[in-house]
């Protein structure tokens, strides 16, 4: 167990981040295929029309998304999966009334024939290896993308989506649902408004683990599954019994384990609470351990902390102070810690075992403030002391309902297609945002597998410090294979028809 006196010993002074700048405007560079003009601005005119969209990965939380998209007004008129039951299944969703799409098992075809379907968006749910291949073909060809937590499968990906993103100007969202609920915001609130004090730490966690990628029984793939395809970006190896639709998620090569799975759902809260953007992180030292640190198995639990450095002269973060409170006496950083798979957060442990509660049970998310703690799960919370959560509530600016987080990237379409320049920041969980977050949870996969402190500066994008660990992405920096990288080169011959050609 982490004990937080112990961690905050190990972290040194951190040193202030410079101020991030905001998206750029939209780029059009000279390489072919770099931005479809075609598909930005043929519905300019008529903006209300539903967007046309296109779904990459149709099994799953796929299957999920695809109905979520029609019940938030769109017009699905691609599907794409390398499964083709998966991709029965999503076109047969209603057998009365058959979902009048175009299919396609490749996605690199289907981005190759994206004029001929009028797209005005894509959103991505295959597993975690191609997350960034897809997102950074339709960002490339100037299209709208919802991509599913993580963002990407690796540190290195996530700085070259955003690159894209910014250079696209396109409405972007990463696929964290919960974030669109009821219950986040008014938690959200709650700690803005200072009804526990001043937050000196944050725990996460969940009862669950993607564990221990077997190594065998080596079985052909299904028959319906085209396992090269499902491979995509990653290197050739044999087909695992399980390892399709779920059990990918064991294994480092196509995961990112029980962090990278369930991280972004559960530190989404403490992120959006606290305001933690790039500039008020700044360089995070990291320590984090798990059960095994394996080249081919996710580990059966993992412990990570991130220490995030206190205001100095307008640098990191700034507590209450950040949404109009007092400033922050405290001196400590900031500390977010995460802890799966029956592994105990300290607070609810302890808080548990005075009260006789079951918190770690109930909950998923506890945050500690000088004058109290607040509880959170997906639907309710919980404020202690009890003379706390009886006081009467400070006033605090409300946050809107949402109207659906699928909606308001819909939304943000239809505005883009009228020619606004604020849609592409509208959704709550654009790429600009939601790449901290993706970041604060790869880099916590990084620090487990480097076995070691290390330090990550979040508005440069890279591992800082020195000695062996000064590079941890060293130890696990998963090569494409040809034609599947995110270069310019290769998502060009894709958008092309090239690779297709070539194929």
């Amino acid at each position: 167990m982490l004990d937080r006196r112990a961690f905050l010993g190990l972290v040194p002074a951190v040193l202030a981040a410079p101020t991030l700048l905001g998206c750029t405007d939209r780029v059009k560079t000279h390489e072919a295929g770099s931005y479809d003009a075609h598909a930005t601005t043929r519905h300019k005119d008529d903006a209300s029309q539903a967007p046309r969209i296109a779904i990459i990965g149709c099994g799953g939380r796929g299957a999920d998304n695809l109905g979520d998209l029609i019940a938030a007004g769109a017009n699905v008129v691609a599907l794409c999966d390398v499964d083709q039951g998966a991709l029965d299944r999503a076109k047969q969703r209603d057998p009365k009334n058959p979902l009048d799409a175009r299919t396609f098992r490749d996605l690199r075809e289907l981005f190759a024939r994206r004029n001929e379907l009028a797209l005005d968006g894509v959103l991505v749910s295959t597993p975690d290896h191609t997350h960034a291949f897809a997102t950074a073909l339709a960002l490339r060809a100037g299209l709208p993308v919802y991509c599913e937590k993580p963002l990407t499968h690796s540190l290195a990906e996530s700085r070259r989506i955003l690159a894209l993103a910014r250079a696209a100007r396109v409405p972007t969202q990463m696929g964290t649902q919960i974030h669109a609920t009821e219950n986040y915001r008014r938690v959200v609130e709650l700690v803005r408004a200072g009804v526990i004090g001043e937050i000196t730490s944050c725990d996460c966690w969940v009862n669950k683990g993607w564990c221990c990628g077997p190594t065998g029984p080596v079985v052909p793939p299904p028959a319906t599954l085209a396992y090269d395809l499902w491979l995509g970006p990653a290197q050739e190896s044999p087909y695992v019994d399980q390892l399709h639709p779920a059990n990918w998620r064991k294994y480092w090569a196509f995961g990112t384990g029980t962090l990278g799975d369930m991280g972004c759902h559960m530190m989404d809260l403490p992120v959006w609470a606290l305001g933690l953007d790039r500039a008020s992180v700044g360089t995070a030292e990291i320590f984090a351990q798990c059960s095994d640190i394996d080249s081919v198995a996710c580990p059966e639990w993992t412990e990570a902390s991130w220490a995030i450095r206190r205001a100095a002269n307008g640098g990191g973060y700034r507590g209450l102070a950040a949404f109009g409170g007092p400033a922050s006496t405290i001196k400590d950083p900031l500390v977010l810690r995460w802890f799966d798979n029956g592994r105990m957060s300290p607070i609810a442990q302890e808080l548990g075992g005075k009260d006789r509660q079951d918190y770690h049970g109930r909950f998923n998310i506890a945050f500690q403030g000088t004058n109290g703690f607040l509880f959170a799960n997906y639907g309710e919370f919980l404020v202690l002391p009890k003379a706390i959560a009886d006081e009467p509530k400070p006033a605090v600016t409300a946050i809107p309902p949402s109207l659906g987080h699928h909606r308001e990237w819909l939304d943000a379409i239809r505005a883009w297609r009228a020619g606004s320049v604020d849609a592409c920041d509208a959704p709550l969980c654009a790429f600009e945002r939601s790449s901290v977050l993706n970041e604060l949870v790869l880099s916590g996969t990084v620090a487990a597998r480097a076995g070691n402190r290390i330090a990550y500066d979040f508005v440069e994008q890279r591992f800082v410090g020195s000695g062996s660990h000064a590079n941890p992405e060293q130890l696990w920096s998963p090569q494409p294979r040809s034609g599947w990288s995110l270069s310019d080169a290769d998502l060009d011959a894709v958008l092309r028809g090239v690779s297709i050609r070539n194929a």
